[in-house]
This record gives C-alpha cells, structure tokens and sequence, in this order.
C-alpha cells in the first residue's frame, strides 16, 4: 500500500494535528527571509553600527526577535532563523555539556563536598567524565608532533606506550631470596603505584623458569640482551635493575661465530677440542656473511628434550661437558689470535654483557639504572664448598675462578661507579649465614630494607619521570593515534617492493580531477596493507599535501567506526587550523567529517587513505560505508581498502556507489616483483638461499602468488642453513597451512599446552592483551604451570617470564603492538591467523574456558593477596597466590577500561549469566563508571550482545531496555544514569536490588516522586535514539525488516534494522527540511518529499533524480504495486512521475474540482490501483485510478457543523481489497466506509469526542484497521465497530507501521524510534496512578514546601469543571478543593494560606485555601485581558496592578481592601502592556505600547522614564528586570553591530541606574559574538537575549539564543561566567535567597532540567524527561521543585538526593490536616458588576466601552 504527505507551501507548514482550541485553523508561520551573503573580506574587528535595517559595505542586517516557539514544527515553520545565514549549510553543532559538577582535567570517583550557599551538600562520591587535553597545536608544542600530525613519515616519533618495563639483572641461586620478596611485597605496590598513573609496570626476570627447550637453541643470551633493548625503547623512567653482588655468572658458548674468525681459532685448539668444536658447529653458507653456527643440543642429544627425567639428565651432562671443552677451548685461542677486545666476547658472563649494555653504554643511567648491591661480609675467605658456591665463585679450577672474581670486581669496582651516580646504588653488608636465611633477624631486616627501598626508589623515579614526560609531551591521544599508525605505516614500507603498476595507478588517481573514492580490493593475503602504507608514503611527498591515514584494526580507535571518525575529524581539524568542538556521537561525527573535508584548499590538498575497511567493527552498521562521503569536494582524495568477499560487506556497498573505473583490483604479483622481494627480504635479515633453496620458494609462490604466502616462506626460508638437509627445506602450499606449520614447530618448541593457551587467550581477548596481562593469565592456568613445573619447583606459582620472551620472540613478526584502552596490547597482524588461531586453539570445547579465564584475570578474582588452589601434576592439592594484577574499576583518577571493557564481553562468551548480571550488567557501580568511562553506546552493546546470548534473562532485558531508553539522556549527562534507572525500574521486583543500588549512588541526582519516564519491557523491545528532533515521518520496507524515519528539525533520513533495534544507516545532506520518507520501486529506493524538491536516492545514497513540483501548493503520494507510481496533486490536476526514473509520465486535469483545488492542506493516501486525495478545504475527496490514469470521483464529504466550524477529513486510507475509501474528522472521530467508486457511506462507526485521529492504516487482512488517538495505537474492527487501544506511549504519536501484526514501528513527538512486540503481554503506563484531573492551569509553591496551591481542569469536556486545589506533596493527593465556574485570569500568593484570585467581574480577591472562602476583595477593577498585569510583592505586602484602563499603576496594601494609591503613567496616553516586579524592591518597571519602560517608585510616588535612545539601541525587547535593591533595572534592547564585512542585529541586555537616571553597562559578550560571524562552525548562533533572571542582590543571569546562560554583576556589568550546557532555548527558575536555581532546555529535542549552585555556578544535577512538562516552580525550600503533567494532570515532586541532607517535608508541619474539604466557591458576586463610587480609579476600560457600542448597536437593529 502506498503512504501519503503533505507538503508544505512555501510560505509556511500547516500543522497536520488541528487544535481544536484554535477552531481547526492551521497556522501559518512568516517564511525565512533571504538574505545575502555579502562581501567576505574581513575588515577591522567588532565594532558598533548606527541603528539601521539597511544593508551597509555589503552586508545584511535581519531581525529575527520573535516569540520562541517550543515545538519542531512551529520552529521549521519559522525558518529558525539566525542573525547571519552562512554562505553554506552549516555543520550541525556539539556545544558543550556541563554535566553534573565541574569536570576537572584529572578526573575519578573522589571524595568531594559541594557548597550550595550556607548549605553544605556532602557527596560522597565524585563521578566525572574524562576530558581530553586540548586539541590545537599551540606554539610550545614540538615541531616533530605537528608534522607527523601532517601525516609526514619522516618526523621523530613520540613514544606513545605507557609502559614502566625493568630488566632484573642477577645471578640465580644468589638472589633468588631477594627476587622472591621483590615478586611478593615490591612488585604489587609499584604495579599498583603505576596503574594509578595510567601506566602498566612490566617485570623482565630471566634467571627463572629456564626450561631446556630455551637452552637448546643457544639463543638464551641474545634474548636477554634483546630483552634489555626492549626496556630501555619502552619504559618510562627505571629500566635496568641490577643485583650483582659476589657471583660472576654464566659463561655462554656464542651461537654464530663469523667464519673467518672461527676458523683461525680453531686452527690453535688442540685436537680433542678441535673435534668437539667441528662437531656441534656448522659452517652456514647462508649467512651474509658466512658463519659457524653451533647446532641445537637435541640434534645430537634427543634425550636432552625428554620428558623422562632420568634420560634428559644424563644427556644433559653429556652437553654441558662437551660445553666446557668448547667454551675453555674458544677462550684460550681467542688469548692467542684475537686482541684483547675481539677476545672479551669469549671471556665475560652473560651478566656482565647485560651490565653493559643496560649500564655502561646507556645513554642516562642516572634516570633509568639502580643497583642494589649486596656484600656478604668475609665470603672472599670461605673455603670451597657446595652452598659457598651459590653465592661467590669457587667451584671447579680455582684458575677459572679467580678469574671470574677479578673480572667481577674490576666490573664492581672501577666500571660500575664511573658511569653510575652513588645515590643510584643501594649497598647492604651482612653477615654470613650459610646464605641468605629469611628467618635470620638480621637477614630478616636486610631482606625487608632492600625491598622497602627498592619500592620507594622505584616509585620516585617512575613518579619524576612520569612528570617530565607530562611536562615534555606534546600531543594527546590523538597525537598517539597518529603516531601508533605511522609506525605500522614505517614498519610495512620496510617490506614493499615492487608493485610498480598499483604505485602508478595510485599516483594517476593523486593527480587526476576524479571526485570518487579509490577503492583498492584484493582477497585475503594479496598485500593490501603493504600498498596502502605505499600510497601513503606517495602521498606523503606531494607537495603541501596533508594526508590522514588509518589502518583499521590496529588501533581499537580506527577498529570503532566512532572513534575512527572522531580521530580522522580531529586531526583534519587540526591540520587547518579550525576551531571545531568534534562531537562524540555517531550521527553528528559523520556530518562532522564531510564538513571538515571542505576545509582543504588548493595550497593544501588532502588526502584521506583508509586501509581495511572490512576489519571495522560491523557495529552501528559500519561496514555498510554510509559514513564515507559518495562525492568528495575539490583538492580532496580518499583512498581506502577491502576485501572482496562479500560477508564483510564492504565491496558491495563500494561497488553499489563508485564507477568501475574508481574500483582497483590488486594485481597478481609478478615472478618478477617475487624475486625481487626475496632478494630484498634476504638482504635486510643479512641472509642469502642456496640456488635450489631459491628454486623451492619461488615455484612455491607459482603456485599460491601472494604476498602473505611470500613472506610467510621467506620466514621459513631464513631458517634453513646451507646444510639444511632437504627433508627441512620444504613448503606448505598455502598460507593457512603455512601458518599451521608454524604453530606445529612452536607447538614443539615452546609445549603444546603453552601454545595453544597462550594463542588461545590472545585470540580470545576482546581486542589483544598486554605483555603482562597474558603473564598473568597464564599464571592462574594451573594445566600450564603443571606442564612447565615438569621437573622443578618454582620459588613463586607464576609462568617463568623467560618463557613468554621466548614464545615473543618466536612470533614477533606475525603480531602487532598496538594501544587498547590505554595499554600497549599485542594482538595478531593479519586476519588469517585469527582465523588459523580461532581453528587450532579455540575449539567450540575449550572457548568457554579461555573466556571464563579471561574473565576471572579482568575480574581481579585472584589478585590482591588471594591465594588460587590448585593440584599440582602429582595430584597434591595446595593453594598459592599468583601475584597477578588487581582490578578495581578505577585506579586513582584513571578508570580502568580493561576491565570495563573486557569483563562483560568475556563472561557473556562464558555464558555466566549470573556473574554477568552480578559484576557488570545489574551491577550500579560498574555501569555508571563505563559511561564515564566510555560511552553509552558501549554499554547498550554490552546489553545488546547479553539478550541475544541470553534471550531468556528478564533482568539483563528490563536494564538492557531502560538503557537504551535512556541512551539520549545518558549521553547528554552521564551522571543522570541514576536518577533515569531508577525512575524506568522501580516497581520491577525483579532488578529491586539494581534499584537500590541506584538510590544509594552518592553523588548528586534528581529524583521525582512518581514515575515520569517509559519503562521497558511489555511489547516495547527496542527504543532507538539518535535523530535531532520530533520525527515526521515512517515507513517500512514490505518484508517489515527496515524502518526509514525522518524528522522535522535536521536533514538527515535514518534506516533502521528492525529486528534488532540498530540503526542502518544516516543520509545527510540531499536537501533541507524533509517532510516525508517513502519506500519506492519495490523497496529499493527512498523517496524524500522536500518542502520544495521531491528526491530519490539509492540505499548507497547517491541521489538518483530530483523533481521540482510545478506549484509550491502541492501534495505528493506514491501508489501503485511495488509504489512504482508518484503522484503530485497540485492546482486541479496529478503529475504522475515513474517512481523508477523520476520521469513525468502523465498530466492528467480533475474536471470535477469546480473552484476547489489540491493543495499543501489536502490529505492523501495510495495503493496498487488507486491514490485518493482530498482539496485544500479538506472537505472533498477524489478518487484517482492508476490503471484508468483517471479521476473516477470527486465527492463532498463533510460540510460546517451547527456551530459554524468545518469538518474536515483529518484521517484517510484505502482498503485492502481496495473496494472501500475510509475517512474521519477528528472532532466525532467517526469511522465513515464508503464506497471507492461513489464516496458515498456504506457504514459509518461512531468514534469518540477523546480521541484524536491521524493516518489511517488499513491492514491486509481487511478486518482491521489501526489509527493514531493521542498517546495509544487505536484498532478498528471494520465489521463490528468494535475499538481496542493498544501500546500505550508517553506522548502523543505522529505515525505507525505494521506488516504483520506482530511488530510495529511508531514514531512520536520525541526523537525516538519505538519498535513493539505485539505477541508479547501489554503493559499499560503509570500515570492513572496519582491522577488530579484532566489539566494543571497553573500552580502556586507555599511557604510550607510540603503543599502547593494549583488551578486545575478536572476533565477534558468543554464543561466549566475547574477547581482551586491545595495538593498535599508527601501523601500526594487534593486536601483542600474548591469548585470553580471558569479559571481565573490572576493566581498569586499572599501568603501560607492565602492567594489571590479574579474571575469575570475584573474584582481581585483574597481566598483563604484552609476554609475555601473569600476573606478579601478589592475596591475597583483591573482591565479584562487573557494576560491580568497583577503582581504581589510578598517582602512588603503589596499588591501592583494597572488601573481599568491600563494607564496607570494601582497598589493595593494586601491586608486593606481599598486602593492605597494610583501612580500615574507620564506618558498618560500610553497602555501598560507588561509589569516587571523584584520581591526585595519597592520599585516597579513596565514596558508600555509605545515601545518604553516606566519605573514606578511606590514608596516615593515618583516615576521615571526609559527610551530606546536612552540606551541608544533601535527598539526596545520584551524583558525587564529589576534588581533588588531596586536602584537599577536591566532593560533589552535591538542594536546593530558591525563583525569585520557582516552586520548582525543582537537584543543585548542593558543596566539602567533608576536613581541617577543613566546607562550603567551594555552587556556584550563581544568574544561570542565574533565567534559566531567568524567561525564557519558557529554561523548561525547569536549571543541575543531572551530573558533575564536575578538569582542574588548582586548576579543576575541572561539566557540567550546561543543556548548560553551568562552570570553578570548588577554594579560593574562585568560578565562572570557563562554557564553551559544547554541545546535550546532556556527558561529559568530561582526563588528569594535560595541555594539554587533551574533551567529547563525546553524545545524537545533536548527537555533538559538543571539544577545550579549560586555559589559556585556549577551544575549540580540534571534530569532529561521523555516528553515535555506543563508548568515548573521551585519551592520554598530552596532545594526542591515541582512540574506538572498534562492529560492525565499529575504533581511530581523533584528532589535532589546523594546529598549529606535530603529534604524531608514529611517532617514540614500539617497546615491542612483534617478532613478533606471539598466545597463550590464562586468569586463572582452581583455587587462586583457595580461601581464603586470611592474608587479612585477613574481609568476607563476601552473593552468596556466596547461592549456598550456593542449593545446599542443591538438596541438599534
């Protein structure tokens, strides 16, 4: 069936509801004024301009001061017009959030006290969302981050880990006491100490858990030395520990000796030594140059390896005697042939050779290096002996020993100290007893003082090199973005070879016009990334050109589509130097990129280059490209990247909008290129191939020519030594089997069980893990630790570190570092390891338990001392604690992501529900910190991914739905999460205990006294936020799986998946102020109705055709089967246009129409056969059939009812079967069924004065229909008439769709997307609960905060139903009731027990609320008016009104009944239109017809005068305020101002001195001002007043059209503090001396209360409402408030809780106890009609006078 739109006229919107209040008559609203552009040369600053509404220098001035409207509609009517309209759209603006309290820079749950005046609120919590340092580059900032910021490769690049890495030097057995009570009692501290710095503390100690798999690749040395690179290029302050105290240490045989050399030293060995050396080492023809290497022990002793403890032990001795021989051999000829330094290679230990590299040559031992030094006094003396020899050497030769000793004391001695400053090295002397005994006091105190000072030396040196990198870093995270990408970018360029055809293609692509993207594609493995980081050093040395590169997945910021556009905006913005505040939010983030394109210029073009589209995050649809613009600006290039298949959905959706041309598949690599590359690879790693080893690589690439194959080869390949026999030099044939031969050997190599665990934690995990968090994983496995602990047990149940070096080492080639969550992870490099890993060692059996250890490390469950039970490989059982890595949710002011982001995500793979809801997802704590943390996008995916995994699981489907209810508000202030929890939850006994969790937050929030949000659960399943304003208009495709949606504020179109409640996609920018969205060509186009364009688009987005209706009076529908037709009904006629092609088909004229017309009022609707559309009266329907291409009837329907008042079709729809036209008005709401063909009635089903009807639906089953009534979905039987009200919403709903009955699809007045299951139980709402009546009038706050005094409607019937009402807050319910005729004109307080009232009679009256009587009425009248001027002020018990006929001011004493005097107006022929009032003050301002304000002094009878040439400003505005002393007043006024060639019109505030009758200050924010002219993104704002507000003696605020509230001082006009926050228009509220003051952003895209400090001017709390109030009041109290509903009619009460003090009125004293009082009051007496011949008032009443000429004219007739 087709759907229907009308279109607005130029001129203005009609409003598709009616107001029955206003007669039905559509308001039209002024159109947007064109205005020009103007001169864009900037000339001298701000300056003021000569008041003037003409165009001066090429300029334009506009005045836009008007009533602000509160709704979308009636703003897009207005044009939302702006004191300058820029030149180009401009971007959709992020303004910036005050939150909740002040957010500080360093940010974190702390203790905190917030002053609101005398009073002192104590929260005991401080929850702040992280700021990022600024983003401008300032001129301090190093020349090296600006450039890399460029996209340069050449720069220097910043460290961007956040590591503190030491290497523990030592000797084994001597130290091992020592190590052991560091791993205990040091290392937690520091660790912890670093964690609350933002840094990870990582531990090298390779003197333990030596396994002989590591002894038997002789590799054990360079590992460590590579080990001691690794600290000293990571860690930030310490990195080289040393222990070194009597022992030498181990004298290691070198694994390669070059030829040359080897051969001369064997020359002078004897034979026996000659023999052994020829035996293990083997000359390698392959190394460049060649060298003897010596052979693994197992080649020759396989027992070496054997799990037979008795076998490996045997062959083990047999090595390590064969190792001496070689090793006293090589020293000794080395003496010979070789000089003293070539020598010293074979002489000193391996200690000593880390000594020197991580002291001696270190470029800053003093920052980075300790030595803590023990000496055992007398130990030299000893004799020879066992366990003397685990502490000094003196064991075999005394000749070889005392050399050791020499060469250790020379090190100690002379070496050591001169590089080493004494405060770096820490010496203890102890006493011998046989050893280092921990139970010896004094060993005791030596152990515990080395550890306390390693502890604290550490600490400070971490703490001051910590300090200065803050002080010397010059980028934040996006500079380390940038920076992690140019690395990988550098390390792949050191790869490429070849590939000259892409390079060119590329380069033509650079310098061609081409305003398409590049998409570079190739399957998996074809060398993709190696050319994009070649197309970005191509890009690099173009002239000026800035590139931003990304390689998706090598980040978690570029793997978020997010984050990815965040970044990449980000770094443009900086590049060019704008001033751009970059949102955080998808939808505006995608606007935001293609905005910042524009910034690039022909001096500096721009390239964008985006590697791996396919590994992003399939999140918010990222995969589906729509964030990649279709059409790119001028001197603008995006280059991207993506696998072919089409599971990643990349290369469909790029094919669906880029020509052929712009798609460039990666060619096959040429033999040629491959012998290339191999060269190249063999010459970087200084190795070369044997001719038929060449061969055997080479004609393996033949047969698979891809590069990751090549290079997966060339790895093997460079470990085949020319003696390699054959049997060791072949090939797998493709790269996953070349892959799982890698992990075979490291299987082999490493243990089976060490490897698969470890590849299976690393893949497993979310995003990588760190070093040292796979360490500590690994060392709560107990099946890996049984494996290692084969044949020894370890000092400390931990994983050896010497173990992972070895495993890093292995694979360091085929993983990435890259930063996660603020921590250096190491994950996999390319996607076909994943998967070969997910294969091999994540088995559908073994998964859960990977997850479930995962989840356990990121819980911290055997951190923090506690000790992990365990059996051991004997079986015994013990329990030992593994020193792992605590995880609180925060460390410090730093929140800790990795369990935030990692916990959840492992225990739902897990499948442990209840540790999930226990932990994270029911669990406040956890919840409120993520959002700060993260986003509230993080934590809905968190929800989202747990109800698929759990469908079941009522809990995690009512927070998971209240969260995503709450995304919006969560967003805009992430400390409301509370309050909106708790308001969504409460009466769910099933999360009471999450509801309490919330009510016990410490910090400050909001809280009603009823329910007032939308609660989950029943048959809504999803709630999607996202778009900016009401939505407009729904459709849905015909298999009901996708829902388009458009709003009435915004351009932007949203496609949603309605399965899962995801937004699809974001179209931006086609045209301006869509009206409605429509499926067409069998739902594989959108069709846009534009206020004055008609535009298809693809799903891609690529606008297919534009049709430009002939009137601007026109109304569109498209029919036809499929929607294949459209029809625009203008003037008589229908142009009917190919839905396909967007050509014009037909003209066909309605010859029935006589005088009437179609028009943008008509009504329309279409199915496969017909389109139906009414005339702009809406009182005609005709009937169009698209197979006859013909009008076939033209009929009247409705006519005027007996009062005068058109009927009009308000609803419309065709049947199912199409035989029947439905139709309705929405004053009867009767169903009328009428033949299609006549129009005439076949049936009419009485409906109901309640309701409210819009857009008919007729379902395909032909027994129903389903229509909009107010808040619910109204279901129609066709046959019975029978009426069902169904999924009840918060506000009234715009539309509806369904397929099925089963799901529907409705859109309302907010700015959410509802999807409902209708199979599920129906959960109707909360709001009949405490019902008052139909409607709050108005509502006055007493004295006693416990009561407030209202006017209220009791139904909705047009009877006179009204009533004054006192209403009880605490036990919320009327105590006090009068029953009114009408509502009166004036309702003010007096007092406790008293307002002041007026009805018909003009007489004001005093009534006392406790006894419903009148006990005062006034002498004389006020003036008849819809707006009574009556004002009390209540600190000096006067009453200020105007006399009868709104000349002058009467004042009335509240305790006399007759005037006690009229101040006359000096400008005697003027009205008083509006009376200013300050409850301090005794002087009265009021703003006249005639464009002044009067002050009426009461005290002193005087009155003076203010003008708009006073002030020197054009006009006058609407608001005054004055002050409470009374001595100024602050008066608006219009003015123009010259910025640079642009002339703006502002209403500025302005201080008037009342005494001395003269301009204190103008309030110009000038800074603001210039801002919103200048900068491109800020077009559009204006810093104009809208209303002012004094909240002390001293401050008052203005609330201004930039959203902007600004504190200035009454005495000196000087502007304290602009308060922000707000996204609309802002309506203020404060009460006499109180703490606090509201503001409400009141247009509904935001609907936003914040509550304020006066003290401090900080926001102390906001709450975000579903839908919009009627009336806010502050209490007297100060510190609490009260809002008003609407149909029902509802008093909530507002709190502020997590607070040291929360307001009890409970305990406020029962003013109106007793029985409650009902009685009928009537203000209206017969005397009241009568003149009072004492009144002083002799005013005369023009409308009196009116109706006097009225009834004489009567009397005539």
């Amino acid at each position: 069936m087709g759907s229907s739109a009308g279109k607005p006229s130029s001129s203005g919107i009609s409003d598709s509801k009616k107001s029955i209040a206003q007669d039905k008559k559509d308001t039209q609203y002024p159109a947007s004024h064109p205005i020009s552009n103007g001169n864009t040369e900037r000339k001298s600053p701000s300056e003021d301009v000569a008041v003037s509404k003409k165009t001066e220098n090429g300029g334009s001035v506009t005045n836009t001061r008007h009533d602000r409207p509160k709704t979308s509609r009636e703003r897009v009517n207005m044009g939302r017009e702006k004191t300058i309209v820029p030149k180009e759209k401009p971007p959709k603006l992020r303004h910036e959030k005050t939150g909740m309290m002040k957010r500080e820079k360093t940010m974190g749950l702390t203790k905190q006290k917030t002053m609101i005046n005398d009073k002192v609120f104590k929260g005991k919590k401080k929850l702040t969302k992280t700021v990022s340092n600024a983003d401008l580059a300032s001129g301090s900032q190093k020349s090296s981050v600006n450039t890399i910021l460029m996209g340069s490769l050449t720069g220097d690049l910043p460290s961007t880990s956040k590591i503190v890495r030491i290497f523990t030097s030592s000797t084994f057995k001597d130290t091992e006491k020592e190590r052991n009570m560091w791993m205990t009692d040091a290392y937690p501290k520091i660790k912890l100490f670093c964690q609350e710095l933002g840094y990870e503390f990582q531990v090298v100690d390779m003197r333990w858990g030596v396994r002989n798999e590591s002894v038997d690749e002789h590799n054990g040395t360079e590992m460590c030395l590579r080990e001691v690179q690794q600290c000293q290029r990571l860690s930030t302050g310490p990195n080289f520990i040393s222990m070194l105290s009597h022992r030498y240490g181990y004298r290691n045989l070198p694994r390669v000796v070059e030829a040359s050399e080897f051969e001369k030293l064997v020359e002078v060995v004897d034979s026996d030594s000659k023999k052994v050396l020829l035996k293990w080492y083997k000359r390698d023809e392959n190394a460049v140059p060649p060298v003897y290497a010596l052979t693994q022990i197992s080649k020759f002793l396989p027992d070496f390896l054997s799990t037979d403890a008795k076998k490996m032990r045997a062959a083990s001795n047999q090595f390590w005697e064969e190792n001496d021989i070689m090793q006293n051999a090589l020293e000794t000829a080395a003496s010979k042939v070789l000089g003293p330094e070539q020598a010293r290679k074979y002489v000193i230990s391996v200690t000593e050779k880390e000594t020197e590299m991580g002291i001696l040559e270190a470029a800053d031992p003093e920052a980075h290096c300790l030595w803590f030094r023990r000496r055992i006094k007398g130990i030299e003396d000893l004799e020879p002996a066992p366990i003397v020899s685990h502490y000094i050497d003196s064991n075999g030769p005394e000749e070889k020993w005392r050399k050791n000793r020499s060469l250790l004391k020379e090190l100690c001695d002379e070496k050591i100290p001169k590089v080493l400053p004494a405060k770096n090295i820490c010496q203890y002397d102890v006493e011998w007893k046989q050893g280092i005994d921990a139970n010896d006091p004094g060993h005791k105190n030596y152990l515990s003082k080395m550890t306390s000072d390693f502890t604290n030396r550490m600490i400070t040196m971490i703490h001051d090199a910590v300090e200065e990198r803050r002080r010397s870093e010059t980028g934040d995270n996006l500079t380390h973005e940038v920076v992690n990408h140019t690395i990988f970018c550098k390390n792949k360029l050191e790869n490429f070879y070849g590939r000259e055809k892409a390079q060119e293609r590329i380069r033509e692509y650079l310098n061609n016009d081409s305003s398409d993207i590049l998409a570079i594609h190739g399957p998996s493995g074809s060398g993709k990334t190696t050319l994009m980081a070649k197309a970005v050093e191509i890009a690099t040395t173009m002239k000026s050109t800035a590139s931003v590169f990304r390689f998706v997945g090598t980040t978690p910021g570029s793997s978020n589509i997010t984050a990815l556009l965040e970044s990449l905006t980000r770094q443009i913005t900086l590049i060019y130097q704008e001033d751009l505040k970059v949102s955080e939010e998808l939808r505006e983030l995608v606007e935001q990129f293609e905005h910042v394109l524009d910034y690039a210029r022909a001096e500096r073009p721009l390239v964008v280059l985006i590697d791996s589209l396919d590994q992003l995050d399939p999140a918010n649809n990222a995969r589906n490209l729509f964030w990649l613009p279709t059409h790119l600006p001028s001197y603008v290039k995006i280059i991207v990247s993506t696998l072919e298949e089409d599971m990643y959905e990349c290369f469909p959706m790029l094919k669906g909008f880029l020509p052929p041309e712009s798609l460039f598949s990666i060619p096959k690599l040429p033999k040629s290129d491959a012998r290339g590359i191999v060269d190249h690879w063999l010459k970087r790693k200084e190795r070369c191939l044997t001719q038929k080893q060449m061969d055997i690589v080479l004609k393996a690439f033949e047969k698979c020519p891809l590069p990751l194959y090549l290079k997966m080869s060339l790895d093997e390949a460079c470990r085949w030594n020319s003696f390699s026999p054959e049997s060791e030099t072949v090939l797998e044939t493709t790269i996953r089997k070349s892959i799982d031969a890698l992990f075979q050997r490291l299987e082999k190599s490493h243990g089976y069980l060490m490897m698969s665990r470890s590849m299976g934690y690393l893949t497993t995990a979310r995003n990588g893990l760190s070093e040292s968090e796979l360490e500590d994983i690994l060392s709560c496995d107990d099946d890996v630790l049984n494996d290692v602990y084969q044949f020894w047990k370890p000092p400390l149940r931990r994983l050896p570190p010497l173990l992972m070096a070895r495993l890093r080492t292995d694979l360091q080639q085929y993983l990435v570092e890259r930063g996660a969550d603020n921590v250096t992870v190491t994950s996999w490099y390319h996607r076909q390891f994943v998967e070969a890993a997910e294969s091999r060692y994540c088995t559908k059996d073994t998964v859960k338990f990977l997850h479930s250890q995962l989840a356990d490390f990121f819980d911290g469950k055997w951190a923090n001392g506690k000790k992990k039970p365990y059996k051991d490989k004997d079986g015994n059982v013990n329990e030992e604690e593994r020193c792992v890595m605590s995880q609180p949710l925060m460390y410090g002011d730093a929140y800790n992501l990795r369990k935030l982001n990692n916990l959840p995500y492992h225990l739902i793979h897990a499948g442990d529900v209840e540790a999930l809801k226990e932990k994270c997802l029911s669990n406040y704590e956890f919840l409120q910190h993520k959002l700060l943390a993260t986003s509230c996008r993080e934590v809905i995916d968190d929800f989202d991914l747990a109800r698929r995994k759990f469908p079941k699981e009522k809990v995690l489907d009512l927070i998971g739905g209240a969260c995503q209810l709450s995304e919006d508000d969560v967003i805009y202030d992430p400390l409301m999460f509370p309050s909106q929890m708790i308001d969504r939850l409460t009466n769910e006994q099933i999360v009471e205990d999450f509801v309490k969790q919330c009510m016990a937050c410490n910090h400050p929030h909001i809280r009603p006294n009823q329910e007032v949000l939308i609660k989950p659960g029943g048959q809504m399943r999803h709630a999607m936020a996202g778009h900016r304003g009401a939505l407009k208009s729904l459709d849905l495709k015909k298999d009901g799986k996708v829902a388009v949606t458009c709003c009435q504020f915004g351009d932007e179109i949203r496609t949603w998946d309605v399965a899962r409640g995801k937004l699809i996609r974001t179209y931006d920018g086609p045209d301006h102020n869509p009206f409605s969205v429509h499926y067409v060509n069998n739902d594989t186009m959108i069709l846009i109705n534009y206020i004055s364009s008609i535009k298809a688009i693809k799903e891609s987005g690529d606008v297919i055709y534009t049709i430009q209706p002939k009137s601007d009076k026109s109304i569109m529908v498209v029919g036809g089967a499929g929607n294949t037709w459209l029809g625009v009904f203008h003037d008589q006629s229908v142009d009917l246009y190919d839905a396909k092609t967007g050509e014009l088909k037909h003209e066909i004229v309605n010859k029935s129409m006589g005088d009437l017309n179609f028009g943008t009022d008509g009504l329309v609707k279409g199915s496969d056969n017909y389109m139906v559309v009414t005339d702009s009266t809406q009182q005609h329907i005709s009937v169009f059939s698209l197979k006859q291409k013909t009008f076939v009837c033209t009929r009247q329907v409705f006519t005027d009812d007996a009062k005068g008042d058109p009927l009009t079709v308000d609803a419309m729809a065709i049947s199912a079967d199409e035989r029947q036209v439905f139709y309705c008005d929405c004053y009867t709401n009767d169903l009328h069924i009428a033949d299609i063909n006549t129009l005439k009635d076949v049936k009419v089903h009485k409906g109901k004065n309640d309701d409210y009807t819009l857009n008919y639906h007729a379902y395909k089953d032909g027994k129903s229909l389903y229509c909009m009534s107010n808040r619910d979905i109204l279901i129609w039987d066709l046959k019975t008439g029978e009426r069902k009200y169904i999924l009840e919403h918060s506000c009234n709903i715009t539309d509806a769709k369904t397929v099925d009955f089963k799901t529907m699809v409705t859109i309302t007045e907010d700015k959410v997307v509802y999807l409902w299951d209708m199979t599920r139980p129906e959960k109707r709402g909360h709001k009949e609960k405490f019902n008052i009546g139909n409607n709050v009038w108005n509502i006055i706050t007493l004295p006693n905060s416990r009561y407030v005094a209202a006017l209220y409607k009791q139904t909705s019937n047009h009877t006179n139903d009204f009533g004054l009402i006192v209403y009880d807050l605490v036990d919320m319910k009327i105590v006090r009731q009068a029953n009114l005729m009408e509502t009166p004109g004036v309702f003010e307080l007096i007092d406790d027990e008293h307002v002041l009232l007026n009805m018909g009679s003009n007489k004001i009256k005093i009534v006392n609320l406790n006894t419903m009587t009148v006990v005062h009425t006034f002498q004389g009248k006020i003036p008849r008016s819809s707006d009574p001027q009556v004002h009390v002020i209540t600190d000096h018990n006067k009453i200020v009104t105007t006399t009868k006929g709104s000349s002058h001011l009467k004042v009335y004493d509240v305790n006399q009944e007759d005037t006690e005097c009229i101040i006359r107006n000096p400008s005697s022929d003027e009205s008083i239109l509006k009376i200013f009032i300050n409850n301090k003050s005794l002087k009265v301002a009021a703003m006249t017809d005639f464009n002044k304000v009067i002050v009426f002094d009461i005290k002193d009878k005087t009155t003076s005068v203010v003008m708009a040439s006073d002030i020197k400003v054009s006009e006058l505005g609407e608001v005054v305020a004055v002050a409470p002393s009374g001595d100024n007043i602050v008066v608006t006024g219009t003015k123009s101002f010259k910025i640079y060639d642009e002339i703006t019109e502002e209403t500025l505030a302005y201080i008037w001195d009342t005494k001395k009758g003269k301009l204190v200050a103008q309030l110009h924010d000038r800074e603001y001002q210039e801002n919103y002219v200048l900068k491109d993104n800020q077009r559009g704002l204006s810093i104009s007043v809208d209303d002012v507000m004094f909240i002390t003696d001293t401050w008052f605020l203005t609330s201004d059209d930039d959203y902007i509230m600004r504190v200035w001082d009454i005495n000196t006009g000087a502007l304290v503090k602009r308060l922000k926050g707000h996204e609309s228009n802002i309506e203020m509220f404060s009460t006499t001396d109180g703490p606090i003051f509201v503001s409400y952003g009141c247009w509904e895209e935001e609907n936003a209360i914040k509550l304020w400090s006066i003290e401090s001017l900080e926001c102390i709390a906001s709450f975000k409402l579903d839908c919009t109030f009627g009336k806010l009041r502050l209490c007297k109290d100060g510190l609490t408030f009260v809002t008003t509903e609407v149909n029902p009619a509802r008093i909530i009460h507002w709190k502020l809780h997590g607070v040291e003090e929360v307001v009890d009125l409970s305990k406020q004293p029962v003013t109106f106890g007793g029985k409650v009082l009902e009685v009928n009051l009537d203000l209206q007496a017969l005397e009241d009609y009568e003149d009072d011949p004492n009144d002083p008032d002799s005013d005369i009443d023009l409308n009196d006078v009116e109706d006097d000429d009225e009834e004489d004219e009567d009397e005539d007739l």
